[in-house]
């Protein structure tokens, strides 16, 4: 299995040539759901993420090329521009809580002024990162009673998500296809409830994380990968692929460590080894998707024709009939070789100093 040096080595050799002119980093398209166009990425959130991975390396000591401190102005420069939503606010409070905890006040205001009445309509990934944020700013450095404040109504809402009967996280953006969801935002969300926990919050934080952890433990395949795309409200895969390279080695491990640290029960270690084991040539196609030697991380394996939207109601509803998914067979996934900057940050926040 992949060492944590290999990972290391990787984030910190590949990420110099992702920095783009401006000193922030080259965005992908976020995939969504199959047949679905690609959601919206930007160089601010993969700067923001890249941030934290560099700020975790500095706690721990590992040499990187960075100035960080150079990254950190410039995030927190691009803060008030359009690319700043809650989530990525919620990021770079995340990291902020790493630094010298200056700017807390100002994004705290920041988030005043841009979050909306409700969080209905945010993104999990974004709630799930703006709670890791506010929570983390208000252990580490003390964020007085706006931050508080704040704080209270995103855990509410995060709280709220949580499927009764499935453990699972309603993803309220996400209705195509009937509120299916891809999982690295329960694994995003599962981050989110265990800090909640650890800070010791007076709420439902450990009693969702423990429900969430058994889901998806149960939910892990005989490979040891996670499926791409789940159905909160049932509770079960929607979509085998497409499975990404970093929920194996990065979100899982990140989400699954604080379960254990926080004391939850369950194959939490094995959980974390078997999915790390998918990414390291244990997949179907029998690929290493792990590149130590050319410091390269592949970054997912997916379906090599996205299904449209006619095609994924008739699979949806074979499946439900069915009780299960088909396996696809091996011809028809390919590999996506692409490498990404805010993977390799998550990649830095999973295994710097481990």
């Amino acid at each position: 299995m992949t060492s944590p040096g290999a990972f290391e080595h990787i984030a910190i050799t590949r990420l110099p040539e992702l920095q783009t002119a401006d000193g922030l980093f080259r965005a992908l398209p976020e995939a969504g759901l199959p047949g679905d166009e690609p959601l919206g990425s930007s160089p601010l959130r993969s700067g923001a993420i890249v941030l934290l991975g560099l700020l975790r390396s500095d706690e721990v000591g590992l040499s990187h090329p960075f100035s960080t401190g150079a990254l950190r102005t410039r995030v927190l420069g691009s803060l008030a521009g359009a690319d700043a939503g809650p989530g990525e606010l919620g990021l770079a409070l995340w990291a902020e809580s790493r630094a010298d905890g200056g700017a807390v006040g100002e994004i705290t205001a920041l988030l005043s002024e841009k979050l909306p009445k409700g969080f209905d309509r945010m993104p999990l990934k974004g709630l799930a990162w703006l709670v890791s944020g506010l929570t983390e700013a208000s252990t580490r450095v003390g964020g007085g009673p706006e931050l508080d404040s704040l704080l209270d109504r995103a855990e509410e809402a995060l709280l709220a998500r949580s499927v009764s009967g499935t453990g699972l996280i309603d993803d309220r953006h996400h209705r195509i296809g009937g509120g299916m969801t891809p999982v690295s935002g329960q694994f995003h969300a599962l981050t989110a409830l265990c800090q909640l926990e650890r800070a010791e919050r007076v709420g439902g934080a450990a009693v969702a994380a423990g429900a969430l952890l058994s889901s998806l433990l149960a939910l892990q395949r005989v490979d040891g990968s996670w499926p791409g795309i789940v159905d909160p409200a049932r509770g079960e895969a929607a979509a085998l692929y497409p499975v990404f390279t970093v929920t194996q080695v990065a979100l899982a491990p990140i989400a699954l460590r604080l379960c254990r640290e926080t004391g939850h029960q369950g194959d939490i270690d094995s959980a974390s080894a078997r999915g790390i084991g998918w990414a390291s040539g244990d997949n179907q196609l029998g690929f290493d998707l792990v590149h130590e030697e050319e410091a390269r991380l592949d970054r997912a394996i997916k379906p090599r024709r996205q299904q449209g939207a006619v095609s994924r109601g008739f699979s949806t509803a074979t499946r439900r009939l069915r009780g299960h998914l088909l396996e696809p067979d091996g011809s028809d996934l390919i590999l996506d070789p692409e490498v990404s900057s805010e993977d390799l940050g998550w990649v830095l926040e999973a295994w710097a100093g481990r």
